[in-house]
């Protein structure tokens, strides 16, 4: 499964959001079964996604420039061998749109923030979603998949909307409801079907904000609202039953660079939120996951921080000294987690890492990609 990825990295960093004009078609990307390439040394991964700590995709790159060839592969061992899959048609963006892709239910999905594809094939047929009935510019920031269809997050210059569709349908349509108007590049959200219900929270500049769930991924139940208006909200999803939301301080609002966080819990799914532990101060939160319901993991520019015991305090890990990017952080089990990280050493060559933890984030290692 996928989390979040460039509407909440962009929103919370203070980065500007690219938005890509419409080119999606409701074609296959391939005429006739895609092959498979071979896997190369030095392989960068960008995003993954992983149905069990043992099976898991990476989508990669050998370098990050416009129009790179990208990769797909997967284990089924944690990382120890890696198979190729035939890879979706999205070429490294040549704009702040940052690929992703996102393995759950027989399917997979892939978007590199203009285009969506989506397989139900492993990859030996991509097809391209288009999404119904929009015009003008877009950016598809998060996908999910769950119940059978894909959902995708798509914010415009003035809005934030999901997109519904069934897998390589070939169109996604706009579900009626989940939306929020906003100002110029101001609406933003979060999706996450961790512990099973799908859950959106869609926000406009601090100032408004939407919060529905559904069991069936077709039914949805507008519910009390996980965080402040005031604040950005990430969802961790449900462990245990408890419904876990990490409540975020809009960019900067303790200094430049920085935010203040705090977790949220409800006794159950739609019930109300409260607050599990004090406001902690950081550099600017980029993602949010959850291992159990004390065992949870943010990610900001400089470091891995993780709490285990529901927020109330943190320790930080995997630091950064030169600053990170950091994509797919995921918990596909109550003790391990993925998160790729993205950085320069001090040498200034740029270092890319998957990374490992198989108790709950208390510590991780890199997972060696071929």
């Amino acid at each position: 499964m996928m989390k979040r990825h460039i509407a909440t990295v962009a929103a919370l960093a203070g980065c500007a959001i690219g938005l890509a004009t419409p080119a999606m078609a409701a074609t296959s990307a391939s005429a006739k079964p895609a092959a498979a390439a071979a896997i190369p040394a030095g392989l960068r991964p960008y995003s993954t996604s992983w149905l069990t700590p043992q099976r898991g995709i990476v989508l990669g790159y050998l370098k990050r420039a416009p129009g790179a060839k990208p990769y797909l592969i997967s284990t089924g061992n944690g990382g120890k061998t890696w198979q190729s899959l035939p890879a979706p048609a999205v070429p490294f963006p040549a704009d702040q749109d940052q690929p992703s892709v996102t393995w759950q239910d027989g399917a997979i999905a892939a978007t590199d923030g203009t285009h969506l594809y989506a397989t139900v094939s492993q990859g030996k047929h991509w097809t391209a979603e288009r999404l119904a009935g929009l015009s003008g510019s877009y950016f598809v920031s998060q996908v999910d998949i769950t119940d059978g269809r894909v959902f995708a997050l798509v914010t415009t210059n003035t809005s934030a909307v999901v997109y519904a569709g069934k897998p390589a349908g070939g169109v996604l349509r706009a579900v009626p409801g989940l939306s929020i108007k906003g100002p110029d590049a101001g609406a933003y959200g979060d999706m996450t079907t961790v512990g099973g219900p799908l859950q959106v929270d869609l926000g406009n500049n601090y100032t408004s904000e939407k919060y529905w769930y559904s069991r069936d991924g077709v039914h949805f139940t507008a519910a009390k609202l996980p965080c402040p208006v005031s604040t950005f909200t990430m969802l961790g999803g449900v462990r245990s039953g408890k419904n876990i939301a990490l409540c975020n301080g809009s960019p900067s609002d303790i200094g430049l660079g920085q935010n203040d966080k705090q977790v949220f819990i409800a006794a159950k799914l739609g019930g109300a939120f409260k607050s599990s532990g004090p406001e902690f101060d950081s550099s600017n939160t980029l993602d949010f996951a959850t291992a159990s319901a004390q065992d949870m993991t943010l990610v900001t520019t400089f470091a891995v921080y993780v709490s285990l015991n529901a927020g109330k305090s943190w320790t930080a890990k995997i630091p950064q000294n030169n600053g990170a990017s950091w994509f797919g952080l995921t918990f596909p089990s109550a003790t391990t987690g993925y998160v790729v990280c993205n950085t320069f050493n001090n040498q200034l060559k740029e270092v890319d890492t998957l990374y490992r933890t198989t108790n709950g984030g208390r510590a991780w290692q890199a997972v060696r990609l071929p």
